[in-house]
């Protein structure tokens, strides 16, 4: 017989939580909004479709490496010329999941409190998998500290406002004194490494303060320093703690240069149903247009030690995320289009 049963009760918890997503208190989630700038980078993969609808997890990503052409002197009748070429990005893929227990004895028969009980664990189980201390964006912000770049043109500028710390700390440095103009000569400095256009900001929520003041100076006031904000677009996050001599730390990025990727076992797309076992796949409450693969197993156990009885009909439900984060490919050795900087305490 189909496991019907889980599909329903799944059915009606996503139902619910689309009214009681809401949580202002004791279920607050933890203030970070990393995944959002690696979503945006998505439109900047080629084949972005291809990829998650493929049968198979796709293993590398094609591009065109930059070819600086030689310059010639004079005319000739046997010109030898040079052709560009293609390089191949290897894609790493990752599993992360989450669990949650559904006891049907334990809510005594009340339909409505069972629904709400198995809602309310999947919303928290959700808010752990992408923002708790080991959720997807600890993970992505370690990707950026890890893959911060290791080669910055401010090393060779003397008369850079900003200073550029190689070994071991790879960041731009900022003294508190020029804190004011932070984005500012931060443009100046991207510009030199020969990025235009929008840029990310992911930084700590202490920084916040700082926008709100800076970015509100207007006509009335002796100098205007809100003009250097039209091209960043800002994401906090608390779990960035500067520490030591860091009032705050940024790590900044290029329109399009980091993207996290994801893609859905084919057994899950196409759903299927074997005694008590069911696949498919959950969307996400909190990033709407990402799916789980989604495993139910029912079963019966004992389940009077948290309230329920000695044969409680169980179901467990099993969340996985199958991702892969990548950042725009560059030939130079060590450089990325991940920038951290840091403004200093003096």
């Amino acid at each position: 017989m189909a496991n019907t049963y889980a599909d329903t009760v799944l059915l009606e918890a996503r139902l619910w939580q689309d009214e009681n997503m809401s949580q202002k208190f004791e279920r607050r989630k933890q203030n970070t909004n990393i995944l959002p700038v690696f979503l945006a980078g998505q439109e900047y993969i080629p084949d972005i479709e291809d990829i998650k609808m493929a049968t198979t997890q796709a293993t590398a990503l094609m591009y065109l490496k930059k070819q600086d052409f030689t310059i010639n002197s004079a005319k000739s009748c046997s010109p030898s010329g040079e052709t560009g070429g293609s390089g191949k990005q290897a894609l790493t893929w990752a599993q992360k999941g989450v669990a949650v227990k559904h006891q049907t004895k334990k809510y005594a028969g009340n339909e409505l409190t069972s629904i709400r009980g198995l809602a309310y664990d999947l919303a928290e189980a959700e808010k752990s998998f992408w923002f708790g201390a080991s959720g997807i964006d600890s993970i992505l912000l370690a990707y950026l500290e890890a893959n911060r770049t290791q080669v910055n043109a401010l090393s060779s500028l003397p008369n850079a406002v900003n200073t550029w710390a190689g070994t071991p700390d790879f960041e731009v440095q900022t003294a508190n004194a020029n804190l004011d103009r932070f984005y500012n000569y931060l443009l100046s400095d991207m510009q030199a490494n020969n990025y235009t256009g929008m840029y990310h900001d992911i930084h700590d929520t202490l920084w916040q303060s700082e926008v709100a003041h800076y970015g509100q100076q207007g006509t009335a006031n002796a100098v205007n320093t809100a003009y250097q904000f039209d091209d960043v677009m800002r994401y906090s996050s608390n779990l960035i703690q500067p520490t030591g001599y860091n009032q705050s730390v940024h790590y900044i990025i290029p329109e399009g240069g980091v993207a996290f990727l994801t893609w859905n076992e084919m057994l899950n797309r196409e759903g299927a149903q074997d005694g008590d076992r069911t696949w498919g796949t959950w969307e996400s409450r909190y990033f709407p247009g990402l799916f789980f693969d989604y495993f139910a197993k029912s079963g019966c156990a004992d389940t009077t030690a948290d309230g329920g009885a000695t044969q409680d009909r169980v179901i467990d439900y099993e969340l996985t995320l199958n991702y892969a984060i990548v950042k725009q490919p560059l030939t130079t050795a060590n450089e990325s289009p991940i920038f951290k900087y840091a403004v200093k305490t003096s």
